[in-house]
């Protein structure tokens, strides 16, 4: 009853006993670690492409999506877009639809590699946020990326302590993000946490877990 004022939920008392036996935590990063409350830094066209035109296809994706990116990227731009059509979400990796004719993405720096459309220069870009902490999203059409969305998150005050208080119970802390992990490592560093694992997607994160079971025991 306490933790449910607190806003935490146990499933019975028994699994608050076995926490005594805990060996290592597993935390997600976005409003666990952060205050999950990102902001919209910093976004410009990528190329020679248009910035209104940009502005408006990433507000028509940004804005079917209820992912806290998403809702930080429509936030900041603070303009409508046009209906976007055959949405669909790419679980661990953004979104995509089709807007004004043209199908578009609005996703990670993963679903972009993963679309061979990175080039060195991207690569670099990319880099220089992430070393930040920023999260990158980009835009782009099927031959090219767009324009590039960059989202800071700023770390909850209380993180840093809570970290401090599990290394004195004997409990080390690991993070599983799908993040980027230049970005979850930069983060990782402010919070104390020493073993940081991004751009995981879910089924990873699972296997992490299995593999920490294995490791620390509880």
């Amino acid at each position: 009853a306490a933790g449910a004022r607190r806003g935490i939920l146990i499933k019975g008392g028994t699994y608050l006993e076995d926490a005594r036996l805990l060996k290592a935590v597993a935390l997600d990063k976005t409003g666990t670690i952060t205050e999950g409350k990102p902001k919209l830094v910093q976004w410009h066209v990528w190329g020679a492409g248009d910035e209104a035109a940009a502005q408006q296809m990433a507000a028509s994706l940004a804005g079917r999506s209820d992912h806290p990116v998403s809702k930080a990227i429509i936030q900041g731009l603070e303009v409508p877009g046009p209906e976007a059509e055959n949405f669909k979400a790419l679980p661990g990796r953004g979104v995509e639809g089709v807007v004004n004719g043209v199908r578009l993405v609005l996703g990670n720096h993963r679903l972009i590699h993963e679309r061979g459309l990175c080039t060195p220069e991207l690569e670099a870009e990319l880099a220089i946020h992430e070393k930040q902490g920023r999260t990158v999203t980009l835009l782009a059409d099927d031959s090219c990326v767009l324009a590039l969305f960059a989202v800071a998150d700023t770390i909850r005050e209380t993180s840093k302590q809570a970290i401090v208080d599990l290394k004195a119970l004997g409990v080390t802390s690991v993070m599983l993000t799908g993040d980027n992990t230049a970005t979850a490592k930069a983060i990782a560093a402010q919070a104390g946490i020493d073993d940081a694992r991004g751009d995981l997607l879910p089924e990873a994160k699972l296997d992490a877990i299995k593999e920490m079971q294995k490791r620390y025991g509880a």
